[in-house]
């Protein structure tokens, strides 16, 4: 039973994420636009994620001693921290510092609650870089390529999120965006639960 706790907690995350995009795809009013218009944004700093990803996973399995590790996360951190400033900068807002920090958390949840060894670890941070990767691929290729509804995201809304100001996104298209990332939350949620119960079986 602990076990499928710890599981449900990996994925909840990334479950309440996807939840928020597929509320804001189907009733956008009840965020409101700049909200939705924000929610744009929470796409490239999980591109930010996944591409540093990777790197902690290999930081994660190499033989070093602790303090060398560390203090490679904390140098590779502050690179990807100056390049999401570089963001909140260019739109004006703290929303890409807050976005990031949660998609981070939500990546390395499932790490803090279910650790294994270090190459089990750096072995299962690799497998879900791989899902993130080709899912976020396909889900991109999937919302240009596949009609979808535009549900609550109707022309007054579009309207309301041009009025407020654009994010470098164009707002008729927003619900697929939101569709996005719906899709690959939901994809990365179920990854981390089936993952961490792997994971915890090896323990």
């Amino acid at each position: 039973m602990l076990q499928f706790l710890q599981r449900l907690l990996a994925a909840l995350p990334d479950a309440m994420t996807a939840g928020v995009f597929l509320t804001a795809w189907v009733t956008p009013m009840r965020l409101g636009p700049d909200y939705v218009r924000d929610l744009t944004l929470v796409v490239a700093m999980e591109f930010i994620v996944i591409h540093s990803s990777i790197f902690y996973a290999v930081i994660a399995g190499v033989e070093a001693r602790r303090r060398t590790r560390v203090a490679w996360i904390v140098g590779l951190s502050s690179l990807y921290l100056v390049l999401v400033f570089g963001f909140a900068i260019q739109y004006h807002s703290s929303w890409p510092l807050f976005a990031f920090a949660w998609l981070f958390v939500s990546r390395f949840l499932h790490v803090w609650i279910i650790p294994t060894s270090g190459d089990a670890g750096g072995a299962r941070m690799v497998k879900l870089w791989a899902v993130s990767v080709v899912t976020y691929l396909a889900a991109g290729f999937a919302v240009n390529l596949i009609p979808l509804p535009s549900l609550g995201m109707n022309s007054a809304f579009v309207s309301l999120m041009r009025q407020s100001g654009g994010t470098g996104w164009s707002a008729g298209d927003t619900y697929r965006t939101l569709a996005f990332g719906f899709g690959y939350f939901s994809v990365l949620a179920t990854a981390k639960f089936a993952m961490s119960g792997s994971a915890g079986a090896r323990r």
